[in-house]
């Protein structure tokens, strides 16, 4: 389409060229037939008008032309090179030139409110890039964190702890419900086993035991030998700690009954004991540098544990605090002050004996 224009441009010029051409010689036409005039100073006349006006008429082309280069010039370095600036504007500009011009200037404006623009928006896309890549990195860090801590708490506790703003591992004074489970005779039993059996009748208890724990929403603390200790914490929503974990007791003992019935054998002899008590602890870290333990210790956690070694087979024992607490919920008996070793002062113990939450 270019081509063409440009064509027919040069044929429009060369068109008034030979009308300028001829124009001469009419005249010479004219001064011999009519004026008689001699023809050498005809001929004179005509060469020497006919140079004026091709002289004029290329000075003309020559001015427009330069002036339409000076334009293309400048097109063709705004596109190679991306930086445009406007065109200064001629009062003596042909109508085309200056057309020309003024859509040139338009479409540099215009290109550099684009390219602002276009400057924002990859800003904003380059920041847009940035968050999505903190979030995807948020995500993996607390998809791992989740992992992690979904093998110690149940689901909800875990959502707790990624909402909370307080750091998870710092030491803190609570009030907690500590659960001690243990089997007993366990060394006994596993006099007569070897290792890897014992090894294998373990992990099938604790896997059964361990989401009970995650099911009310309590903390797996630790594995000791065939014991396991458990945290129950307050929560904003849902049921007191201490009802909780004495839930959570009931429900280990039956399942411990019918993992008993459906596997038989080794594990018919399986009985356990448990102790549960609430008061303060102390939650943190405990250890050296190369080895710390996140757990919870205080009197509460000995005398929890003291009252798990008072527990027969599958038996709850706890403590006055938790049965204060959970007495008009839970059918429990006294089962007097007891002295506790290592420990002055007597405890209050109760034997839950209804494994059934009173309505």
């Amino acid at each position: 389409m270019h081509d063409a224009t440009h064509q027919s441009f040069k044929k429009t010029a060369w068109l008034f060229y030979g009308i300028a051409c001829l124009f001469p010689y009419l005249v010479g036409v004219y001064l011999i037939l009519d004026l008689k005039a001699l023809l050498s100073y005809t001929i004179f006349n005509i060469l020497a008008l006919t140079f004026m006006l091709i002289l004029l008429g290329g000075l003309v082309i020559e001015a427009f032309s330069s002036r339409l280069k000076y334009l293309a010039r400048r097109i063709s370095l705004a596109v190679e090179t991306g930086v445009s600036e406007k065109i200064e504007e001629r009062e003596n500009d042909l109508e085309e030139v200056h057309v020309l011009t003024q859509n040139f200037n338009t479409i540099t404006g215009e290109l550099d409110k684009h390219k602002k623009h276009s400057k924002v928006i990859t800003a904003k896309m380059l920041s847009y890039v940035n968050d999505l890549e903190e979030y995807e990195k948020k995500l993996r860090d607390e998809s791992l964190i989740r992992a992690n801590l979904s093998r110690y708490v149940g689901k909800d506790v875990v959502d707790e702890l990624l909402r909370s703003d307080r750091p998870a591992f710092e030491n803190v004074e609570c009030t907690a419900t500590i659960l001690f489970a243990d089997i007993r005779r366990f060394t006994t039993l596993s006099e007569n086993m070897e290792p890897e059996q014992t090894i294998t009748i373990l992990n099938n208890y604790f896997e059964a035991m361990v989401p009970i724990i995650f099911k009310y929403n309590g903390v797996l603390d630790k594995f000791v030998g065939d014991e396991l200790m458990a945290v129950f914490r307050d929560h904003p929503y849902g049921e007191r700690a201490p009802l909780r974990a004495i839930k959570a007791a009931i429900d280990m003992i039956e399942t411990l009954e019918n993992l008993k019935g459906t596997l038989g054998g080794d594990y018919s002899n399986l009985d356990v004991g448990i102790g549960i008590n609430t008061g303060k602890v102390v939650i943190g870290n405990v250890g050296s540098e190369n080895r710390k333990d996140y757990t919870a210790i205080g009197d509460t956690v000995n005398v929890a544990a003291r009252l798990e070694q008072m527990a027969g087979c599958q038996e709850v024992i706890i403590g006055e605090a938790t049965y204060e607490i959970c007495k008009e919920q839970i059918q429990m008996k006294e089962t007097g002050e007891i002295i506790l070793k290592n420990r002055n002062a007597p405890v209050h113990a109760y034997k839950v004996i209804k494994k059934k939450i009173v309505s």
